[in-house]
């Protein structure tokens, strides 16, 4: 089975995608690392964004794992946290805005997943990455909710950050991404749009869960 999982960032879903994988005991795809990996290798080799068959040839290897996704730079695994800095998130964001990237990182996906039963999240999961999954959600939050977790997940990694620059960059990124001319932001049509705002992860968890089954059930995949 192929679920997408998508929403903005600081939704929540990075967080209910790993719990789904471990209950369904599939993998997980988080392609918003993928982003963070490359965002991250670009400014250790110094490679222009621009740049993108050579960002493509560097040697990243992406290994989707039940509740996690591992990266690999030059055969060795990657400390998640270097990855979470607001420098490489700065460039994610700036390599996502470059059409020419997303279509081959998006391949790249594809060519990961293949066949295989997955949980993928990220920004395009269901649009454009895995269109054809049975289950599709949309996760989302209000902008001061997701802001104020992007700022305790940064403070809990030692960076010193100002929740309203957070906002305030956060409220930017949405504007770009859903004024994008290619591959606008936006949910699948037949995306189940959840907001989180108000629930603990307990409760978006069994919604997600609760949608799994009825969406199975309605393809015949159980």
């Amino acid at each position: 089975m192929k679920i997408a999982i998508d929403g903005p960032s600081a939704s929540g879903k990075s967080t209910v995608a790993k719990i789904i994988s471990q209950k369904l005991n599939i993998p997980y795809l988080e392609t918003g690392l993928v982003y963070r990996t490359y965002a991250y290798v670009s400014l250790k080799f110094k490679v222009p964004i621009q740049d993108i068959d050579k960002l493509f040839s560097l040697p990243v290897k992406v290994v989707p794992k039940i509740g996690k996704t591992e990266v690999y730079i030059e055969g060795k695994p990657v400390n998640e946290e270097d990855l979470r800095s607001e420098e490489v998130g700065k460039r994610a964001s700036e390599l996502g805005s470059i059409p020419e990237f997303r279509e081959r990182i998006n391949k790249l996906f594809k060519e990961i997943i293949n066949n295989k039963q997955m949980v993928v999240e990220g920004r395009d999961a269901g649009t454009h990455i895995i269109p054809e999954a049975p289950v599709k959600v949309f996760i989302t939050a209000s902008p001061e909710e997701r802001a104020k977790r992007r700022y305790e997940q940064l403070k809990e990694l030692g960076y010193e950050v100002s929740f309203e620059e957070i906002l305030q960059k956060i409220l930017e990124r949405d504007k770009r991404d859903m004024e994008r001319p290619k591959y606008p932001f936006k949910p699948a049509e037949d995306a189940v749009i959840i907001d989180t705002t108000r629930k603990s992860v307990e409760e978006v968890v069994e919604e997600v869960l609760k949608i799994i089954h009825e969406r199975s059930q309605s393809a015949e995949l159980i």
